[in-house]
């Protein structure tokens, strides 16, 4: 049991031979583009579709991480253009996209791209959470985790965040795979 789990961890989630995918500068454009589209949808759909909306915003790091995965380059340009698109369309989820789901989403991009294994995706996309709720509480002082958590500096909320950034990565990472997997299969046709 125990050699099974840390296989897991040790495995990589899903390899992609980047030379194998060529696309056009005008295709990776549109695709950054469109996708940035999605992350403005789904970062601002728990505020104009309460309840399901908070589903749909579930998927908020998916379109960062297929434009990281494109390229490394139009990953960062579409997080950018979902930033200024937020600016105009929901000004409110600026910080919370600018510090969380769209930085998860370059990590969890990157480190994809370049074929790490499970640990080091999951470990470097809960730090790049972590670091980035915490700037949003005690830099900015806005409630991300909502009102009932405090945002004086204390240890165990501290633990609290690193535990749920950590189990967030994770989800994220494996939903990204799965996308990613369905997505490969479906253009790739095997």
């Amino acid at each position: 049991m125990k050699s099974v789990v840390i296989q897991y961890w040790q495995d990589p989630f899903f390899g992609i031979k980047h030379d194998h995918i060529e696309l056009s500068l005008t295709t990776k454009l549109i695709y950054t583009a469109v996708l940035s589209s999605f992350a403005v949808i789904f970062q601002s759909a728990g505020g104009y579709a309460p309840g399901i909306g908070f589903i749909v915003s579930a998927m908020r790091t998916l379109p960062i991480f297929l434009a990281t995965i494109v390229s490394i380059r139009h990953g960062f340009l579409s997080y950018c253009v979902t930033i200024l698109l937020l600016i105009i369309i929901q000004p409110s989820e600026i910080l919370i996209f600018s510090f969380t789901t769209g930085i998860l989403g370059l990590v969890l991009g990157v480190t994809f791209y370049n074929s790490q294994t499970r640990f080091l995706v999951v470990s470097l996309g809960g730090a790049a959470l972590f670091m980035g709720i915490i700037t949003i509480l005690f830099i900015f002082r806005f409630p991300v985790l909502g009102p009932g958590f405090g945002m004086s500096f204390h240890y165990r909320p501290l633990l609290l965040i690193v535990m749920f950034s950590m189990l967030y990565a994770w989800i994220a990472a494996e939903a990204c795979s799965f996308a990613l997997k369905r997505l490969a299969h479906t253009l790739l046709g095997g």
